[in-house]
């Protein structure tokens, strides 16, 4: 928000001003504006004064004004010297507010007069020189009627013989307002009082005499210049009370002395140095035949050693223009660093001093008679840095936009092209540079550009919308002048979408509108279109007026609509030794009720049994991800791609680079997940307690990381300490707080062996635990030996309690393995295994119980020495996994990779040399693909044109093995859900929608539960996906986290909701949305609902409005879509220039080509 109003006003007039408000996209804020006006600090011992503050209706821009007279009640006020403006905005669709403030400075006269550069103590009989400034009270230049009228300056000089007779002096004052006032003291004189009038306006000065000469003898020394140049030859002149005999002069400069010498005379001249930089002091003094030592001082400036020019390349500029800085320096080859500021102050405040002389302290040994002086109580920063004295106050309300850093060979620099940014009046740049020869310089004020702007352009589409949907195009236009505007608004037609109202008899031109806006007001024009084409659109607004223009392009992703699927088939390819060709077939039917137009279909291939997990490596799980979970899945994966790398012994620095980057990331997280007691949790501090699977899952994790990274030991010892806090009586290790993993859960087994042998696993992970922690690790494997001799475990405990006993290296993980294999169900060959999820399944996608039990019994098969036993349940799980290269969750992805890595390590890929064809029946080659030692890891994808069924041919010669991936993505048609639950559907799902009369706000009703025929009694974590229909969302913070609801999170498409659990008691979910853009024939939305991990247990349903379903875009337009009708008229009055006559008409001529011609 910007509140923009004078600087300065003067007391007894108006408060007059304008606030803009935007959101962060651009769009107009729409809502209600409360502007006050207060004194800026009350110092009453009641009440301070106030006056009714304003309310106004805010589209993006408007105005304020507060009269004289009910300012009156401020003004009176004693001490009044700043008033504030506060302006607060509600958001009229959130209720959200924004509050701003402007301090505006009360002036008591119209001209503000100051004396500058007067000496702290009197000279009797020699000069007396001074500076008066003369500024209006706006800080702005006096006017040439104000030039007219001199300034009358009263001088009193006090002398001991009470004399005291006024003198007048009446000066011209010139353009820049400054004064120079000298006169002659009195020879006697010991105060002098100066009283200043410039029209209305005094000023005052009383100076005294701290100094007195027992002798009455004084010298007075001035420069010929303000400002001396290194190199150039600085003139002193000396006046004094008396004949002296020999002028001795000191050059001091930052505490130190630069200089010293004799002059031969009153009048002599020294030569500046890079030493005099960047202010010198030189005192001149000589000894009085009395033997009294008298002196004097001046200060003189000095031009910077290492000038800088600093040069923006133009001086003002638009919002989003491009503009350049130039600076140029003395010599080549220095260190430059330049900032860029942004303000909302037109021009810095011209009463701010630049500069500050430093006190000037020289001692001195000598034996004739010193006085000492006494010295007036005015601050002086003698250390004040001089960059910091330069900038300081030109830096004031001013915003860091960008900091550049870069060396520099050449005498000139200029930046690359920058984009002017909107919400401020001005940028102000300023530039440092260090050179080896002329040490630091910089520029001794900011440049200044000026962003101007007549209007603000803005449009209020959503991100996304679906084909066949209509949406009122709205474009906002704040006029951002003090006087009135016309814009005419151009929209470029497209074949991605139509003008609802082309069709119109009486429309000829449907692509242009003409607004009329006052100072400071905003207009919306509305543009009806229908979308046509699925993909990325853009819609390009121009808006002209007689003296600027403006355009703005949105892209909108338009989406087929219905309910979004995938389908992944993977080849293990491998030629048999004494075979160099083989020929393979891969097919997928297309499902019925597909959306037209939304299926894509992809090919791709890779060399390694780890390359398609490798190439996604920053982004394996598609679906939402948890707290802490989210950081394990970009964590716990690198280990396993630098265990390959090392036990493949290859030298692949920048995927080592990448894998340790990710790994050191995700730790840094992952670290502020530990609770207090040493424990983790998903949600961290927000969980009641700590997590025993979680912990574990964590503990296990960082010490895998160990020989790749640096891991704190104290976050290590906390979590092993607060597990076996934990450990039972039996060595069994118990959830101490929420378990998310549903397959873990005790209820399963009736006791927690899944979870003790979880936990084992992730004490072992580290030898020195197995001495350490004997006994606990003792126990908890004999607990699991106990359970698997004793029967009845379920077959994921079985798996877990295989791979940790096979860790332990027990002689029981041989019958845990061997019960396996008699429980197993060969499906194509492949040992399978049945879950709470229900039995092995050959379709895609596998259950992530399935997945995670394969990988356990693949990784105790290779503890084991059993490698070759594993290679098809490798194979298979090479096989299982999406486009991404995972599986369905963070956890089957986690233990799959870990399995996979150990095996291709020894894969063997580095031998590979295949050459690859597909094609299908209706063409002979559809892609030919290449691997070999240099690609092998190298992601190779291709597009296929297939809208329906897929039917691959795939021929591969040479040696070696390569894995060829299937993806199709398609839209199932919304009408094929239906609103009852199917049989293969784990949860009951009922969904309803309740509109309002307005039919801008509606409840959504999610209703949900674990259905009867569910094994389970309750779900670990479970996630609700509620898609939103097109223009509608959940408003920030409407839905909060509380009793199952852990987390909620809103974005534009969707919101999604994590819960606890899910039993089979009904819960339901209200959601109130709120329509933000004005969509019809709005399409279905699709809401689901799945365990978080096992995702195949999920429900899913679709929901709509029915009234916005079957309406058109002048639902929204009103009867005859009267407010959203196109058409321009531009019209020409006399009082216009030809200059602008011209451009009326030009506007004329481009509206129409515009509606002819097609982007």
């Amino acid at each position: 928000m910007l509140v923009k109003t004078a600087l300065q006003v003067l007391e007894g007039d108006a408060v007059s001003g304008s606030v803009r408000v935007l959101y962060s996209s651009g769009q107009p804020v729409h809502g209600t504006l409360v502007v006050s006006v207060s004194l800026a600090s009350a110092t009453h011992e009641t009440a301070p004064p106030s006056i009714p503050a304003q309310t106004k209706e805010i589209y993006g821009s408007t105005q304020f004004f507060f009269s004289k007279d009910l300012l009156q009640t401020l003004y009176s006020s004693p001490g009044i010297g700043s008033v504030l403006v506060a302006a607060c905005v509600t958001d009229s669709s959130t209720g959200l507010k924004v509050n701003q403030t402007a301090e505006v400075q009360v002036q008591k006269n119209r001209f503000l007069l100051e004396f500058h550069d007067f000496p702290s103590s009197l000279k009797p009989s020699l000069y007396f020189s001074s500076t008066l400034s003369i500024r209006s009270y706006n800080s702005g230049p006096l006017s040439s009627e104000d030039l007219i009228n001199p300034a009358v300056i009263e001088v009193v000089q006090e002398t001991t013989t009470m004399n005291n007779e006024a003198t007048t002096l009446t000066l011209p004052v010139p353009e820049d307002g400054k004064v120079h006032v000298k006169f002659r003291l009195k020879d006697k004189v010991l105060m002098l009082f100066i009283r200043a009038k410039f029209q209305s306006s005094e000023e005052t000065l009383r100076v005294s005499s701290h100094y007195s000469s027992p002798t009455g003898s004084y010298i007075q020394v001035s420069a010929n210049t303000s400002a001396a140049q290194i190199g150039v030859p600085l003139q002193l002149e000396v006046e004094s009370s008396f004949q002296p005999s020999n002028l001795h002069y000191v050059v001091s400069s930052r505490g130190q002395v630069v200089a010293a010498g004799t002059g031969d005379s009153s009048s002599f001249s020294l030569m500046p140095t890079l030493s005099w930089s960047p202010e010198a002091c030189v005192t001149v003094y000589c000894v009085h035949p009395d033997g009294e030592l008298i002196s004097d001082t001046v200060h003189v400036a000095t031009d910077q050693p290492n000038p800088v020019s600093l040069k923006w390349s133009s001086e003002t500029a638009h919002p989003g223009e491009q503009v350049s800085l130039t600076v140029t320096a003395a010599e080549p080859r220095f260190q430059l660093g330049v900032m860029v500021m942004g303000t909302h102050r037109d021009t810095p405040r011209a009463d701010l001093s630049v500069r500050v002389k430093q006190n000037c302290k020289i001692k001195m040994l000598t034996n004739a008679v010193l006085q000492q002086h006494q010295q007036p109580d005015v601050p002086v920063d003698g250390h004040a840095l001089t960059i910091e004295t330069s900038w300081r106050h030109w830096m004031d309300d001013t915003e860091s936009l960008l900091w550049i850093d870069s060396p520099v060979s050449e005498n000139t620099w200029t930046s690359e092209k920058l984009s002017v940014p909107d919400g401020f009046t001005a940028l102000r740049a300023v530039a440092l540079v260090m050179s080896d020869n002329l040490g630091l310089g910089f520029t001794p004020a900011p440049q200044q550009l000026m962003v101007t702007k007549d209007f603000s352009l803005s449009l209020n589409v959503p991100s996304r919308l679906v084909r066949g949907e209509e949406i009122v195009l709205e474009v906002h236009v704040i006029n951002h002048l003090e006087r009135d505007l016309e814009v005419i608004l151009l929209l470029a037609q497209s074949e991605t979408f139509e003008f609802v109202l082309a069709n119109s008899a009486d429309m000829s031109v449907v692509n242009a509108q003409k607004l009329t806006l006052g100072s400071h007001l905003s207009a919306v024009a509305s543009f009806p279109i229908r979308l046509v084409a699925l993909g990325m659109v853009d819609i390009t607004v121009d808006a002209v007026s007689a003296e600027a223009s403006d355009s703005l392009v949105w892209r909108v992703l338009v989406q087929p609509g219905g309910v979004e699927r995938s389908f992944s088939k993977t080849l293990f390819l491998e030629l048999p030794p004494l075979n160099h060709n083989i020929s393979r077939s891969l097919s997928f039917s297309t499902p019925p009720h597909v959306v037209p137009g939304s299926q894509r279909t992809h090919v791709a291939l890779v060399g390694d049994i780890l390359a398609l997990s490798i190439s996604h490596l920053d982004s394996l799980v598609e679906m939402p991800l948890v707290g802490g979970d989210q950081n394990m899945i970009l964590f716990a994966p690198s280990i396993y791609v630098l265990l390959y790398l090392d036990k493949s012994t290859q030298d692949n620095q920048e995927l080592r680079s990448l894998a340790v980057g990710y790994m050191k990331e995700g730790y840094q997280r992952q670290v502020s997940y530990q609770r207090e007691d040493g424990s983790f949790s998903p949600f961290g501090d927000s969980d009641s307690s700590g997590s025993t699977w979680f912990t574990a899952f964590v503990l296990r994790c960082f010490h895998q990381a160990q020989a790749y990274m640096r891991v704190n030991q104290s976050v290590l010892f906390r979590a092993v300490t607060w597990l076996l806090k934990h450990q039972g009586p039996l060595g069994e290790f118990s959830e101490k707080g929420r378990l998310i993993h549903t397959e873990m859960q005790a209820g399963l087994d009736d006791a927690p062996v899944a979870l003790t042998a979880y936990v084992l696993m992730a004490l072992l992970e580290d030898e020195s635990y197995v001495v350490r922690y004997a006994g606990n690790i003792s126990l908890a494997q004999k607990y699991l030996e106990d359970k698997v001799t004793g029967g009845g475990l379920s077959n994921y405990s079985m798996c877990l309690a295989a791979y940790a006993l096979a860790l332990a290296n027990s002689p029981v993980a041989s019958a845990a393995l061997n019960e396996l294999r008699r429980r197993a169900d060969l499906i194509d060959g492949v040992m399978m295994w049945s879950s709470s999820a229900g039995p092995p399944s050959p379709d895609w996608p596998p259950r992530s119980a399935q997945v995670e039990m394969t990988s356990y019994v693949l990784l105790a098969l290779f503890r084991r020495g059993n490698v070759v036993e594993g290679i098809e349940l490798m194979k298979w799980l090479s096989e299982q996994r999406n486009r991404l290269g995972s599986y369905g969750t963070t956890q089957d992805t986690i233990v799959a990779l870990q399995a996979l890595a150990y095996y291709a390590a020894f894969s063997g890929a580095k031998a590979i040399d295949l050459g690859l064809s597909v094609s299908t029946p209706t063409s002979p080659v559809v892609s030919q693909l290449h691997i070999n030692s240099t690609n092998f890891l190298a992601f190779q994808s291709q597009e296929i044109d297939a809208d329906k069924d897929v039917a691959l041919n795939i021929y591969m010669e040479g040696r070696g093995f390569a894995i060829l991936q299937l993806n199709v993505f398609y839209n199932l048609d919304s009408g094929a859900f239906s609103q009852h639950a199917t049989e293969k559907e784990a949860f009951s799902l009922d969904v309803a929608v309740a509109e309002e009369a307005d039919h801008n706000h509606m409840l959504l009703s999610i209703c949900t539960r674990l259905k009867d025929s569910q094994a389970l009694r309750q779900t670990g974590m479970v996630i609700v996906e509620a898609g939103m229909l097109s223009g509608f969302r959940l408003p920030p913070g409407a839905a909060a986290p509380e009793g199952l609801i852990r987390k909620v999170e809103n974005q534009e498409e969707k919101v999604t909701l994590y819960l606890d659990s899910v039993n089979k008691s009904e819960m339901c979910i209200g959601l109130p949305l709120h329509r933000y853009h004005k969509v019809a024939r709005v399409q279905a939305a699709v809401v689901q609902v799945y365990d978080y991990y096992e995702p195949t247990r999920r429900a899913t349903r679709v929901y709509n409005s029915d009234i916005l379903a079957t309406s058109n875009s002048c639902f929204f337009c009103g009867l005859d879509c009267a407010r959203c009708l196109p058409g321009m008229s531009v019209v020409i009055s006399s009082s216009h220039s030809v200059c602008s006559a011209t451009c009326c008409v030009f506007y004329t001529v481009l509206a129409a080509a515009a509606f002819f011609i097609v982007a």
